[in-house]
């Protein structure tokens, strides 16, 4: 019996837990994430936050399957309503934004956030999948050795 063994992703650049999106942007083929406050490097067994503000390009992107869901309800289990949307129809409706991302996911030519999206004094749950054929690349305002 062969036995074949799918490595954990560990060796990220940046952690994206608690990091917050203010805005995403379309341009030709490429999806761009925003951050207020920046992102996390892990160094030395704990995460020192970036200074500044971050941004993340991720190259080659495909509209057609790039989706956002939007839940009525944070934490719950049972029952739930929201509303999907299009990547494009997301960032129309939503031009700014205040999204908390939780957990970030990666697999075959996918980058997946979810978390929590704030509006005014409402907090729901939200899930953006991004499907790229291309790199995800992290650029920082100001980088800190």
């Amino acid at each position: 019996m062969k036995e074949v063994i799918r490595k954990n992703i560990l060796d990220l650049p940046y952690s994206l837990h608690d990091a917050r999106v203010s805005k995403i942007t379309l341009e030709e083929k490429k999806i761009i994430l925003y951050f207020s406050e920046g992102f996390y490097e892990p160094r030395n067994n704990d995460y020192l936050a970036v200074e500044g503000k971050g941004i993340i390009s991720i190259e080659g992107s495909d509209l057609d399957f790039c989706t956002v869901y939007l839940f009525d309800s944070v934490g719950n289990s049972g029952q739930f309503s929201g509303e999907k949307y299009r990547l494009d129809a997301f960032i129309h409706e939503f031009p700014h934004m205040d999204f908390e991302i939780i957990d970030e996911t990666y697999g075959y030519n996918q980058s997946k956030f979810s978390g929590y999206f704030y509006e005014g004094d409402k907090m729901k749950e939200c899930t953006v999948d991004i499907y790229h054929f291309g790199n995800m690349k992290y650029i920082v305002e100001k980088y800190v050795k």
